[in-house]
């Protein structure tokens, strides 16, 4: 299992564009990529312009697969486009 979390410091002014766009990949990654355990973004409490997407795949190849659709359906720079800064980090399953 791979589990990613990515972080997201949006735009000031992007994140009514940034809500609609993570809405549209959360429910299609839901729907159509087999392999997907967790995939759910959260907005910080405090700072409403910190958000990061937590993430769990079966393996790489499902995340790969993803990967290729959402930029395919979305794109990746769609999400990009709203963010000043963003960082993924990988973790493997310890136990």
């Amino acid at each position: 299992m791979i589990t990613i979390f990515f972080y997201m410091t949006v735009k000031p002014d992007q994140i009514d564009a940034f809500r609609a766009i993570v809405t549209r990949a959360f429910t299609t990654t839901h729907a159509e990529d087999a392999g997907c355990i967790t995939y759910v973004f959260h907005q910080q409490i405090d700072n409403p312009y910190e958000f990061v997407l937590y993430e769990q795949w079966q393996d790489r190849a499902a995340l790969d697969a993803h990967l290729a659709r959402l930029d395919q359906t979305i794109g990746w720079a769609a999400i990009l486009d709203t963010c000043e800064k963003t960082q993924a980090v990988t973790y493997d399953v310890v136990t």
